[in-house]
């Protein structure tokens, strides 16, 4: 037992080093649109086999278009019967969608940042993403499903790493078919050198609702003493 204790002792101290050699990617973060990646890099970890999806920061595709996903007859059967028209109805005027789709959306967000975890609020339906980073894994399958779903991250150098499971179904590209239950997803948040860029990949499967993986990026600058603001979400805005 004596001789365990100094191994767990050194084996905190190293995790708590790890922690504090970690990059502050705390503040307030605005979309920054950009046409060709700023984050090459971390684009090019972006698997060979994901199809990409070119629609991140309010660039929706058109009806019919999946950006290159080979969809499951189950999906493929969701938009046949799915009617457009009911994106403009109140009820669905403010029914937030899933992190698969809001963190691509064209609204700021602010980062906390803490040693246990990381929050991520979404100024889009104000919406607040919990990171656990204390070493913990998922839950079970008997654990709620939520539009936020359950995060846990780890740093790899200068990168934060965050799985994601028990999303809700929602909608996955607004184009008339939902993600599973059972969707995964897996992103890399980094910063450029100056800490003036943050960087996002994610990483999906979904094998209920397409085939393979696919992936998506996203890129926002920093901006000092701002914040977000409630999003307040007015139904009548169908009207």
């Amino acid at each position: 037992m004596t001789r365990i204790l100094p191994l767990l002792l050194l084996s905190m101290l190293s995790t708590l080093a790890l922690a504090a050699d970690a990059p502050d990617i705390s503040g307030f973060w605005s979309v920054k649109f950009e046409k060709t990646p700023s984050g090459q890099a971390l684009f090019d970890k972006l698997p060979k086999d994901a199809v990409f999806i070119d629609d991140a920061g309010g660039g929706e595709l058109e009806e019919g278009d999946f950006g290159g996903l080979k969809l499951s007859e189950k999906a493929l059967e969701e938009v046949r019967n799915y009617d457009f028209s009911e994106e403009f109805s109140m009820s669905y005027t403010c029914m937030p969608p899933s992190a698969a789709f809001y963190m691509q959306a064209p609204f700021p967000m602010e980062i906390d940042q803490g040693r246990d975890m990381i929050v991520l609020r979404m100024e889009y339906f104000d919406m607040v993403r919990i990171i656990y980073m204390d070493g913990r894994g998922h839950p079970g399958e008997d654990y709620p499903h939520s539009k936020n779903g359950h995060s846990i991250g780890h740093w790899e150098g200068d990168e934060l790493v965050v799985d994601t499971t028990h999303l809700a179904s929602a909608t996955f590209m607004n184009n008339g078919f939902n993600h599973s239950d059972n969707i995964h997803m897996v992103e890399r948040f980094k910063m450029s050198g100056d800490g003036q860029t943050l960087w996002l990949t994610q990483v999906y499967d979904d094998p209920e609702v397409f085939e393979g993986r696919a992936s998506r990026y996203m890129a926002w600058r920093k901006i000092e003493g701002e914040h977000v603001y409630p999003y307040d979400c007015d139904p009548s805005f169908a009207l």
